[in-house]
């Protein structure tokens, strides 16, 4: 998923795991910017469908809208921006998967703030490995990753993304099975209104504008 900062992105993958939970999926989210607890109210927000700023004084709203919904398994988990390596959740899902929790699909928010196992004098090389070890842990484990990812300066104000306006390393998008965009001009914020392109499907059709 790739947009602009305060585009949308983070939210886009929380709605991407309310939705596996509706289904009765075991989400995993790994978050390496926001903690846990926040995490965990967009979750809320989204699954009970009350404003995140009104959460707090809805509390016990929210604890009686639960009760009565059947869904999947969630866990968050929180790392530091530039501490986790692939390696790292790898270690993680099979300690989880020890513990009775397979993840049916995992969501990391997100992938361009992980830490490369190896080092090279360009940042973009590292981004590089980065996807590929987690597509190779996504075939792996036999789920799917979904990540996020920056847009350069350009693409801030695009009224379409494409994979042009990828930051740091356009190598990401070879890699991916699937590559949608999000854009929100500085002006429509406030509407909530924006486009999502479907840039890339290894898997049916491309070049969508919705």
């Amino acid at each position: 998923i790739a947009a602009a900062s305060g585009v949308g992105k983070s939210h886009f993958l929380t709605m991407l795991g309310a939705n596996a939970l509706r289904e009765g999926k075991k989400v995993l989210h790994y978050t390496f910017e926001l903690s846990a607890e926040q995490i965990g109210l967009r979750y809320d927000s989204n699954l009970c469908n009350i404003d995140s700023n009104d959460l707090i004084e809805n509390k016990d709203i929210v604890v009686e809208m639960y009760k009565g919904m059947n869904l999947g398994r969630l866990f968050i988990k929180y790392y530091p921006t530039n501490t986790a390596t692939v390696n790292t959740l790898k270690a993680h899902v099979e300690k989880l998967t020890l513990k009775g929790f397979r993840p049916d699909i995992i969501l990391i928010d997100y992938a361009d703030i992980m830490q490369s196992t190896r080092k090279f004098d360009s940042l973009r090389h590292e981004l590089v490995l980065v996807y590929r070890e987690l597509r190779g842990l996504a075939g792996e484990l036999g789920v799917p990753i979904a990540t996020a990812s920056q847009v350069n300066r350009e693409g801030a104000e695009a009224e379409v993304v494409d994979m042009t306006n990828m930051s740091e390393a356009f190598g990401k998008v070879f890699i991916a099975d699937v590559v949608l965009t999000i854009s929100r001009r500085s002006i429509e914020k406030a509407s909530g209104w924006g486009r999502l392109f479907m840039a890339k499907n290894r898997f049916g059709r491309d070049g969508l504008v919705y």
